[in-house]
């Protein structure tokens, strides 16, 4: 939950705003897919029999066995501000580094603060609330914060490395999808639209706190109803959008998937802004990364696939399943109040392809 004073803003009018002069805010700020291949091409493949995951699939976080019992989780994940409220800020940046130990199937139970700010430019009462929106982040994940790393830097930059354990025989991967699996998201997509909104000032109260409340929740509760069932594959959605993501699992479990853009649960107003020309930066980046994975079967609206390339912030678990268990776990997911749905299959096809349609339909 967040707490009572979060929707406050706590930056005050004569200072500057968190999100004036950075570039790009949130996991907008990643550098692009196309371009990081390239540059970690040059990195050493590893053979590390206890690497149980790595840097191949571009997985979510690494994962090193210690024991047949027991493995430990360990992910890095950090960015600009994508809120001018500096707790705010803090809970989203905490939450977002959360979610790629819950992708692996893990339990966080360790965090250190990452941790740029420029201490000339605002006063020191930011930074404190920075971290202390992380801090009630990591404690309501049950893990402990015990420190970090802090240097002045030229804008304000924040998220935590965390470490978690897992069961070696029970992690997930985004790999090991099967034929015939559905895929089952569960939260919202259209962030990065919704922000570039909430900056501009066009975002209802209602809208906002549809937002605010998706990118500050923890994916704890996804993970624990998802484990439920038999879960093949699984990675969240944040920077390279859905078809990004999409594309990865696929390519992984070499399996292509069909991808139907009506079932993609929404935020609030995110498609009337993508209509409007809300669109980031780096969701162009996204489609540029993509197209060559992308087949669209039928006409799709530009703003609907503006929205599927669309950067994700602290978004929501993807999950890959068989397809009779799907609506039972959408079920569950939507009585916890979470906009969960059913939004794409795999199949036996050209690795990494992303079909996309508008609905449903029969070969």
């Amino acid at each position: 939950m967040i707490s009572p004073n979060a929707m406050t803003h706590h930056s005050h009018s004569s200072q500057a705003k968190l999100t004036a002069n950075i570039k790009a805010a949130g996991c907008a700020a990643k550098i692009g897919a196309r371009d990081l291949s390239e540059i970690v091409r040059v990195l050493p493949s590893l053979t590390c029999p206890d690497l149980l995951a790595g840097i191949e699939n571009f997985e979510d976080a690494a994962v090193y066995r210690l024991t047949e019992d027991l493995a430990v989780v360990q992910t890095i994940d950090f960015f600009p501000p994508v809120l001018d409220d500096p707790y705010l800020y803090g809970r989203v940046a905490a939450a977002n580094a959360m979610s790629d130990v819950y992708a692996m199937g893990g339990r966080p139970i360790l965090a250190l603060n990452v941790f740029c700010f420029p201490t000339c430019d605002y006063p020191l009462e930011v930074a404190q609330l920075i971290l202390k929106g992380g801090a009630d982040v990591v404690a309501e994940a049950g893990a402990a914060l015990a420190g970090g790393h802090s240097i002045q830097a030229a804008e304000p930059i924040y998220g935590l490395a965390v470490t978690g354990i897992v069961h070696p025989a029970r992690m997930l991967t985004n790999g090991g999808a099967r034929a015939g699996d559905a895929v089952v998201l569960c939260k919202p997509i259209g962030t990065g639209i919704a922000l570039l909104g909430l900056r501009g000032g066009v975002l209802t109260e209602p809208a906002q706190k549809a937002l605010l409340s998706s990118i500050t929740a923890l994916n704890n509760k996804s993970l624990e109803v998802a484990l439920k069932y038999e879960i093949h594959a699984a990675t969240d959605v944040t920077g390279f959008g859905l078809i990004g993501h999409l594309h990865e699992l696929g390519k992984a479990s070499q399996l292509a998937a069909r991808l139907w853009a009506r079932r993609v649960p929404l935020l609030p107003e995110a498609l009337k802004l993508a209509e409007q020309g809300f669109v980031p930066a780096a969701a162009y980046a996204n489609r540029q990364s993509y197209e060559s994975c992308v087949s669209f079967r039928e006409e799709i609206e530009l703003a609907v696939s503006d929205l599927l390339f669309d950067p994700q912030t602290s978004g929501g678990l993807m999950f890959s399943l068989p397809a009779a268990q799907a609506p039972a776990l959408v079920n569950d997911l939507q009585e916890l109040g979470l906009a969960a749905g059913c939004i794409a299959s795999l199949r036996s096809g050209l690795a990494g392809l992303v079909e996309v349609a508008n609905n449903e339909t029969e070969d």
